[in-house]
């Protein structure tokens, strides 16, 4: 009866737009259309909908984790903040330079997010490029950046703190070092570099 009902007032609908001299097939065609959009934001909305419970039923991320999307070639990331708000449609970032994000939760499903605030250490990765002229000097370089490294207090002992004469360059002598901070907060892993990379000045100036 309801159905019945609705045919009715839409006929009635149709015969006085048709009487106003309104061109009821354009009319109908131009619904037809905008039915087709209807159905295709719908379905963006669901997908939207589903994303949102993935990530709260999955939780790779929660606000105030600080997740970026994988990198491009050129280094940069489509996605760099913090997360501010979890909704059912999209998700809330605030990017480094403070400048909201609303990313569509169905986003998520082909996007490769690393949640950097769940890291349990940042590692510092550093080649030092002697000079060729100073080849003789490198096993003596590298056994006393070895021993700053094994004794900075800053460095995970549980992580390898590794360094080595690895590579003969163009035009240097390439000496690789790599291990990690205890901590994972900036301020403390940017100190840390930084006391590293001027006692292995001070070695090399030596």
């Amino acid at each position: 009866a309801k159905v019945l009902s609705l045919l009715v007032w839409i006929s009635a609908a149709l015969s006085a737009l048709s009487t106003l001299g309104v061109n009821v097939r354009a009319v109908l065609t131009f619904s037809g259309v905008g039915g087709v959009v209807l159905g295709l934001a719908g379905r963006e909305m669901i997908a939207n909908f589903i994303g949102g419970v993935t990530i709260y039923l999955s939780q790779p991320f929660s606000v105030g984790d600080w997740i970026h999307s994988e990198r491009r070639q050129d280094g940069t990331s489509s996605l760099d903040g913090w997360v501010e708000q979890i909704g059912w449609y999209y998700t809330k970032v605030n990017t480094w330079d403070k400048r909201p994000m609303y990313v569509p939760n169905s986003s998520f499903y082909t996007m490769v997010i690393i949640n950097a605030s769940r890291m349990s250490n940042r590692r510092i990765l550093q080649t030092l490029k002697l000079r060729m002229s100073d080849s003789a000097k490198v096993p003596a370089i590298v056994s006393e950046i070895k021993e700053l490294l094994l004794a900075h207090e800053q460095l995970d002992p549980r992580q390898h703190r590794l360094v080595f004469f690895r590579e003969i360059g163009p035009y240097s002598l390439d000496v690789w070092l790599s291990c990690f901070t205890k901590s994972v907060f900036l301020t403390d892993y940017l100190a840390t570099q930084q006391e590293l990379l001027v006692a292995i000045e001070r070695i090399l100036d030596k």
